[in-house]
């Protein structure tokens, strides 16, 4: 070969691969090699305004941060997918719940982590009875009337045992006779049914089941209603340190107990509450409310599992927030965990509804998240958890909530709190 042409093949090569290396540059990232990696998009239905947009915008924070260490696991171990959170706002409200649900669904959207009220998920359900296939995880959902074997699941306890939990506080707080208030929906009306069984099995006495409208513009007449309750019992008998109020609301608790302040026999007799008010920040925010309850020691009920992993989620929220995380936002965070584990084992961008529904409760069987272990029933709703018993103090003119009791599943026995296990440094 003339060493004029070599030399001009050298040079040839050169340039090539310079112009090759210079247009790679341009691209601003590497170019995937092998299989492509897809994103993966999950709707999150949210109650970032309504009756539980204090819980809603605390959720928020949780799955956003499971998101990006899910997406972080995912690119370790060199998945062909990435996951996508696309948040709406359901307004707490039955009806754009499904109207949400169904714009997402109509964009292709096929996996969704919420809604967080039952009357909001039964609209989900119910289209999904109807042909229309979705895996959805909500994450604090508890009415029995949804426990149906479908691709719905539910990861906290079921309102039957929160029913039994609150009987036993009442037995173990020496309540004799309890008035019972509580939305008029199917959360409302089923939690309060399994407190009235449970409470008369133990014993106790019903003194009255007070429905409610949540939408009503004041809560005067409700009020008005348990003071003369109240004044019934005492009339008879009753020792007013025997007598509870189990209030099952969600923050409109803070107008009912705001109003529930003016009347003297109302603080002297015990006050309880439940998941649906348990942490709530709106009620911190309302004076009245907030010192009514410091007055009485009202009592909250919600589901509380602890495992190694869960004051790292737990602190890195409360850094991000600025006030404690509600345990359905640490359970919120172990479903997009769960959701996209689940999506990984039946085959990444490839696996159809049905094959990612059948991976959930193999996958929770060696999941090991930030609520403890999720053993779900034939229906998809987790069994059972420990009970935190969240009570709001006041604190160098602050209010906070301040877990002060556990119910133990395992011994069905209550603990006093001492030192708060999620201290954060």
């Amino acid at each position: 070969m003339d060493a004029k042409v070599a030399l001009a093949i050298v040079v040839a090569i050169i340039i090539i691969a310079g112009a090759a290396f210079y247009l790679a540059g341009q691209g601003g990232e590497e170019q995937p090699t092998g299989e492509e990696v897809q994103t993966i998009q999950i709707g999150v239905l949210l109650p970032l305004t309504g009756d539980l947009a204090s819980f809603g915008k605390t959720n928020q924070e949780a799955v956003k941060m499971a998101e990006a260490d899910v997406n972080k696991y995912l690119e370790e171990q060199g998945a062909n997918f990435r996951i996508q959170l696309v948040i709406v706002d359901t307004e707490t409200k039955p009806s754009v719940a499904l109207q949400k649900f169904d714009t997402l669904y109509q964009q292709g959207i096929r996996y969704f982590i919420g809604p967080m009220s039952s009357g909001e998920l039964s609209e989900i359900v119910s289209e999904i009875q109807q042909g229309k296939e979705a895996v959805v995880i909500s994450q604090s959902s508890t009415a029995p009337s949804l426990a149906l074997k479908d691709t719905v699941f539910r990861f906290p306890p079921p309102d039957e045992l929160q029913g039994k939990v609150l009987a036993e506080l009442y037995q173990n707080d020496g309540v004799t006779h309890v008035i019972i208030v509580y939305r008029n929906d199917d959360w409302g009306s089923g939690l309060a049914g399994f407190v009235e069984n449970y409470f008369t099995q133990f014993g106790g006495t019903v003194a009255a089941k007070i429905p409610y409208d949540p939408q009503s513009p004041n809560f005067d007449n409700l009020v008005q209603e348990i003071a003369n309750q109240v004044d019934q019992l005492i009339a008879q008998g009753v020792a007013p340190e025997n007598i509870g109020v189990e209030l099952i609301a969600f923050e409109e608790a803070s107008q009912i107990l705001g109003t529930a302040s003016q009347y003297s026999q109302l603080a002297q007799v015990k006050w309880y509450g439940s998941d649906g008010t348990a942490l709530s920040q709106q009620i911190l925010q309302n004076q009245d409310a907030a010192s009514f309850a410091v007055q009485v020691k009202w009592k909250n009920t919600i589901t509380f599992g602890l495992t190694d992993k869960t004051k790292d989620v737990y602190c890195a929220l409360l850094n991000k927030l600025g006030y404690p995380p509600d345990p359905y936002s640490l359970i919120a965070y172990d479903a997009v965990w769960v959701m996209a584990l689940a999506i990984q084992q039946a085959g990444g961008p490839d696996a159809s509804v049905q094959d990612v529904a059948n991976a959930i409760p193999q996958v929770v069987q060696t999941y090991n998240g930030v609520t403890g272990t999720i053993t779900l029933n034939e229906y998809g709703d987790r069994v059972a958890t420990d009970y935190g018993i969240f009570e709001i103090v006041e604190q160098n003119g602050q209010y906070q909530w301040v877990l002060t009791e556990i119910w133990k599943y395992q011994t069905e026995q209550f603990e006093t709190i001492t030192e708060n296990p999620l201290q954060c440094s």
